[in-house]
């Protein structure tokens, strides 16, 4: 079963260069949803007999395809990336003597930032589209589905294949992805030995999803000093495991703190690091708040990026802990939003005195619930369930 992705129109109606890179975590649909493209062919570099001709000679395995073309997993054979440069070059000088426009000719997916940054930079500035591709959104799964809990979020993330595929265990599906891709493809790629270190660091940062995250506390528990962990956080960030939420930054305020938010781009990946197996212990957790919060932050940045939005997300906490969970700033608005894990008898929040000396009274507030329809609770709070967050804010943005 196919799940129709929400960037596929954005990645046939934006690309005006010849190259359009996708670049995504492994196993999120980036292949998938490329290969649905009107291609000619089509290169595999998880083939290792592909991968080492496409290195040694990279001129040849160029030759042989017909364009437009899909690499997957390109990260695998930089060598290739010198020899697409040659190749648009040429073809911007044949088409200025024509007169005729550029086309997507290169489809490429990646799936290590860190392998991917600075190739793409050096060989393809200026000719290559760069995109990133998270796991389904909820606004997908519930187009494709309908029916789903939010347990079944919790339980299974944004895995495409743990929805299409009834007979997969979710907890042995996730162990096998801690091992192969957040432990193996990032860990290993980037040189790091302390390996039992770094997955002791990614368990603990599990547990503090949803949370302001304090470094020096957390480099303590690990084992290791804050520069190293450091290093971690930001492996970790560039390869869209996790994310650090800013704090708002203002000068009408000297009261917000710096430190960041933590927060996991799949919630079914945090919850597998916490340790949880089934969706009912999951609700019933003291870290179901904090999961619930961690959703709906990975809705938003699913629904930024799916459709290429210029939207700004922020936290916000106080030196007296008054905290908004999420700023959401559009080229139109600024949305201060609260996740709410319930569905009735939902109050509004109140907005400290900071918060309204920064943000004055140009700002509307949004209550995220687990279920339910989309309520007006006062003249600037609404409440939105999180299946239909998505379809509110691109209405609204």
């Amino acid at each position: 079963m196919y799940i129709n992705r929400d960037f596929f129109k954005t990645i046939k109606t934006d690309t005006q260069l010849e190259a359009a890179m996708v670049w995504g975590p492994r196993q999120v649909g980036k292949t998938t949803l490329l290969d649905r493209l009107d291609l000619n062919s089509r290169l595999f570099l998880d083939d290792l007999g592909a991968r080492q001709s496409a290195q040694t000679d990279p001129a040849f395995v160029i030759s042989t395809l017909k364009l437009p073309c899909l690499i997957d997993e390109a990260q695998y054979a930089p060598n290739l990336f010198p020899e697409i440069k040659r190749l648009i070059d040429q073809q911007r000088r044949d088409q200025l003597k024509q007169g005729s426009k550029p086309t997507t000719q290169f489809y490429l997916t990646g799936s290590n930032r860190t392998q991917l940054d600075k190739t793409v930079k050096e060989s393809l500035a200026g000719r290559c589209h760069l995109y990133t591709l998270h796991g389904l959104s909820i606004k997908e799964l519930q187009q494709a589905f309908g029916h789903l809990t939010i347990g079944d979020y919790f339980l299974k993330g944004g895995f495409p294949e743990l929805y299409t595929r009834e007979n997969l265990s979710p907890r042995q599906y996730l162990n096998d992805y801690i091992t192969s891709f957040v432990e193996k493809d990032i860990a290993v790629s980037a040189g790091i030995e302390k390996i039992e270190s770094f997955h002791k660091a990614i368990r603990l940062l599990a547990t503090r999803t949803g949370q302001f995250l304090n470094v020096s506390e957390l480099s303590k528990l690990v084992g290791v000093d804050q520069k190293t962990l450091d290093s971690w956080l930001t492996l970790l960030q560039k390869n869209s495991v996790i994310e650090l939420l800013p704090t708002f930054a203002t000068n009408l305020s000297k009261r917000i703190v710096k430190m960041k938010k933590l927060f996991f781009y799949d919630v079914g990946l945090c919850s597998r690091l916490q340790g949880f197996v089934e969706p009912d212990s999951i609700i019933h957790s003291p870290q179901a708040g904090s999961l619930f919060e961690t959703l709906v932050f990975s809705e938003l940045a699913k629904t930024r990026d799916n459709f290429l939005k210029d939207w700004q997300l922020h936290t916000w906490r106080t030196k007296e802990k008054n905290e908004i969970d999420f700023i959401l700033e559009t080229p139109t608005q600024t949305s201060l939003i609260e996740a709410k894990m319930g569905i009735n008898n939902i109050s509004d929040f109140q907005v400290d005195p900071e918060a309204k000396k920064v943000f004055r009274q140009d700002f509307k507030k949004i209550i995220v619930s687990a279920g339910g329809d989309i309520q007006k609770i006062s003249n600037e709070t609404t409440k939105v369930p999180i299946k239909k967050l998505a379809d509110y804010l691109l209405e609204e943005s």
